[in-house]
């Protein structure tokens, strides 16, 4: 009998078009979906969030002081299921150097953080070991019979009561582990800067350059890098002048008094009685018009004059001004003097507690010898405490 036949009988069943969709089909829908509401959330997190939100968390993405936590909240408009509307609770920790510090559901960026000291005391149990080293070794050598009653203490600076044990730490200060690592350090000239984030030098930026020697190797550096420069130098034969579009040299010092009539000391550069004009940095923002202005990079290289300097940018409050600080400490055998060296060490200590913390340390050879001590270091700073929000 032929198949082609046979008759089609009433039991076969109907062709329809009302079949339900598969399992295959179900699930790619469900996931179709999931994709739009997953890039529906991410758009909206990219599109919404407060602005001083957004500009906190630029802010510390890769940022010094290391930030160690992030956490935050999303609030939804009713109705429209995962559309960011805002953030709130946020919440971050950073470490500044020294102290864990947190700030808890943050309302602004003038909100005062509450520091709190690490969990792990190990990284400084370490630092102050290694400091107490070098105040035992200048003990051996500046005061073998023990005639020093009080113990110092390398976390309490009222217990620096001699010249030998602020020496001792300052010499710690110049050779402890860097306290900041800049993943970009460029090098200009003779002198080194950091680009990362938020230090980043880029214009417009200023910057102050005391202390030239004739060798303008980083003044020229930083023109070519597009910044505005201001370079001083008194003990030069040069005349103030413009050197470039953007390159200005003065016949003038940085000091911590403001003087027609300042009278140096006769070292390696200075063979004979000179005066010069000298000025302290807030009279030369002043006169310069740069008031209130951000200085990108300050660079200072003035041979011993630095210490009273540095107390004098602390005391007229104009270092909040500095973003990247560099210069080189000195301890001559006769510059400054021994009795000071307590005050000095003070006010290093003073400088790193402001915020300005090191990324890169330089230290020269030194002589530890009393009649002829000698020490010196290039020192390289960010301040973390920089005040981004005012300066935007």
């Amino acid at each position: 009998m032929s198949l082609i036949n046979l008759p089609v009988t009433a039991s076969r069943r109907p062709v329809t078009t009302n079949k339900c969709p598969s399992k295959q089909t179900i699930l790619f829908t469900i996931i179709f979906f999931m994709i739009l509401i997953i890039l529906y959330v991410v758009v909206g997190l990219k599109q919404e969030p407060k602005t001083e939100i957004k500009y906190l968390l630029d802010l510390l993405k890769g940022s010094s002081p290391k930030v160690l936590k992030v956490s935050y909240d999303f609030v939804t408009e009713p109705r429209k299921i995962m559309s960011l509307k805002t953030i709130q609770n946020i919440s971050f920790q950073y470490y500044n150097g020294s102290n864990l510090t947190s700030i808890e559901n943050y309302d602004g960026p003038n909100q005062t953080p509450t520091e709190t000291p690490l969990k792990s005391t190990i990284k400084k149990k370490k630092l102050r070991m290694q400091a107490t080293n070098y105040l035992t070794q200048y003990a051996s050598l500046f005061d073998p019979n023990k005639t020093t009653t009080l113990k110092a203490d390398p976390n309490k600076s009222s217990t620096i009561q001699t010249w030998w044990q602020a020496a001792a730490m300052i010499d710690w200060y110049f050779n402890a582990p860097r306290r900041h690592v800049c993943s970009e350090i460029k090098t200009m000239g003779n002198w080194l800067i950091c680009q990362d984030p938020p230090y980043t030098v880029r214009p417009p930026c200023l910057v102050y350059s005391f202390g030239i020697n004739y060798d303008f190797s980083f003044d020229d550096a930083m023109s070519l890098l597009g910044c505005e420069v201001h370079s001083f130098d008194p003990s030069m034969k040069t005349e103030t002048m413009k050197r470039g579009n953007n390159s200005f040299f003065y016949k003038w010092g940085i000091s911590f008094v403001n003087t027609n009539t300042f009278v140096p000391r006769l070292d390696w550069y200075v063979k004979s009685r000179q005066e010069w004009t000298v000025r302290t940095l807030k009279q030369l923002m002043k006169e310069l018009g740069h008031e209130k202005r951000t200085i990108d990079v300050l660079k200072m290289d003035v041979e011993g004059y630095e210490w009273g300097i540095v107390s004098n940018l602390i005391e007229t409050d104009v270092l909040k001004y500095v973003r990247q600080f560099m210069l080189e400490f000195h301890l001559f055998p006769n510059f400054p003097s021994m009795s000071d060296y307590v005050h000095l060490y003070q006010t290093y200590t003073a400088l790193r507690e402001m915020g300005f913390i090191e990324y890169f340390n330089y230290p020269h050879p030194k002589t530890l010898k009393k009649a002829h001590f000698n020490n010196q270091c290039d020192v390289h700073f960010v301040n973390i405490y920089f005040n981004w929000t005012s300066q935007a």
